[in-house]
């Protein structure tokens, strides 16, 4: 039987047969990506709300971790190894960051020295560009690692270079990056930027912070004092002795004078000029911030109106959406594109050579998110171990739900104690009343026994 190594495509670098978005607009030769990189970048970091709420959602996606399933320990052990060699978990963190900022990620695979992929090198995301076809088959990667301000598009062209005559560009081959997109709709094959629905409440939100930071700068005086009928000099002497003698005063005081003598001496309090309505306009902006990023409110700001149902309620959108970027974007690319690169033909062609058991090959999955989703998962599985579920399949069941690291060889296949809760149509056997005849004769006793009180 001969065994041939095939690349399995991914799912989200495809070439159609259909056109991709805008491919054929003749006012450009070259495609952008989608967004302004820089000025999303800039944005986030200007909103303390939108810059802590994705601090929030990276820290969520990645501080449970990960594992691998399938296979067996042997080569499980040995990505582990392999991921902590090219330090991935802080480069998850990083490609997190980009995607959750820009909505693409670009992450370099290298070989130093090795047949297999050894390095993992996060690329720059706001200077590069995706070179594609017009059915979206992507025929490579170019970083552009100065401004493109100003620059026509045969300006930018002759900047980059080409693969095989590069200038101030530098050229990647499509199976030396992968791309993830967090935002991926119809046939565009850049993403669309996730913060764009809120880029004008962001802006807003900008301005009123800054009008509210003016005030602060030129706070007007609290109080207002009018010396009436007084020369310059008199007003400088009247206004010094005040001063002195209100050393401990907080409060700022405006002073103005008249020489006129029918003019009244007048002490005036001004109100302070806190604007509450604008303040409220600021929540609201704020609110509208999270919307996008699925962060309770409550875990941002301080309020007094949530109590644990209302946060449990806004905490279930959440944790689906850092659940959907594990399972629809991360493990897919990774599984498809960053595994079997790691592998070496060898390796790969003897996997396929095993039996049907060890056939399968080891993916990466990410733990479940939550430890209180963790316990319900358990506790699940508890139920359907005292339903009689065997061991390989409690595995894989758990391994689905993101509980990582066991093998059916960590589950005893008997216990000498009926699980406790367990359904009485359920409940494991003793071992001590296994035998149900336990070698009764007709007279409802064993032979031993009848002998010893002589009715056998």
């Amino acid at each position: 039987m001969r065994y041939e190594l095939v690349t399995p495509e991914t799912i989200q670098m495809r070439e159609s047969q259909g056109l991709v978005k805008d491919i054929y607009d003749p006012s450009a030769d070259i495609r952008q990506p989608l967004s302004e990189y820089r000025t999303m970048l800039q944005l986030i970091h200007s909103d303390n709300t939108l810059a802590t709420a994705y601090d929030i959602v990276v820290d969520f996606a990645t501080h449970r971790g990960f594992d691998f399933i399938q296979g067996d320990k042997t080569e499980r052990d040995k990505h582990r190894v392999l991921f902590a060699n090219m330090k991935f978990r802080p480069v998850l963190v990083n490609i997190m960051y980009q995607m959750c900022y820009y909505g693409d990620a670009y992450l370099e695979l290298r070989r130093n020295g090795s047949k297999t992929i050894n390095e993992l090198w996060p690329l720059e995301t706001t200077e590069m560009r995706i070179i594609y076809d017009i059915h979206g088959k992507v025929t490579g990667y170019v970083q552009r690692p100065f401004s493109l301000t100003g620059l026509s598009e045969e300006d930018i062209k002759e900047k980059e270079g080409t693969l095989k005559a590069p200038n101030m560009g530098i050229f990647f081959k499509p199976e030396e990056v992968i791309h993830f997109r967090m935002k991926w709709i119809g046939s565009q094959v850049y993403s669309y930027n996730p913060n764009e629905p809120i880029s004008t409440v962001a802006a807003t939100k900008l301005y009123a912070g800054n009008y509210l930071m003016n005030i602060f700068i030129n706070m007007p005086p609290r109080y207002v004092a009018h010396l009436a009928g007084i020369s310059k000099s008199e007003y400088a002497t009247a206004k010094g002795q005040f001063q002195s003698a209100k050393t401990n005063y907080k409060k700022t005081i405006a002073f103005s004078r008249s020489s006129d003598p029918n003019s009244k001496l007048d002490i005036k309090k001004l109100d302070a000029p806190y604007d509450k309505d604008l303040i409220e306009i600021m929540k609201y902006l704020s609110n509208e911030v999270l919307k996008v990023t699925r962060v309770p409110r409550s875990w941002v700001e301080e309020s007094g109106v949530e109590n644990r149902g209302v946060t449990e309620a806004e905490q279930r959108p959440f944790d689906v959406r850092i659940q959907a970027i594990h399972r629809n974007i991360l493990e897919p690319q990774l599984n498809m594109e960053l595994l079997p690169k790691i592998e070496s033909p060898e390796e790969t062609a003897n996997l396929d050579k095993k039996s049907k058991d060890t056939k399968k090959r080891v993916l990466l999955r990410f733990n479940e998110i939550s430890r209180k989703g963790e316990k319900e998962i358990l506790e699940n599985a508890g139920l359907l171990r005292n339903m009689g579920l065997k061991q390989e399949a409690l595995v894989t069941y758990l391994d689905e739900r993101g509980i990582l690291g066991l093998d059916p060889d960590d589950f005893e296949e008997k216990q000498e104690e009926t699980p406790e809760g367990a359904m009485p149509s359920r409940q494991r056997m003793d071992k001590a009343t296994k035998d149900m005849t336990q070698k009764r004769n007709e007279a409802g006793v064993s032979d031993k026994s009848g002998k010893k009180m002589g009715i056998a």
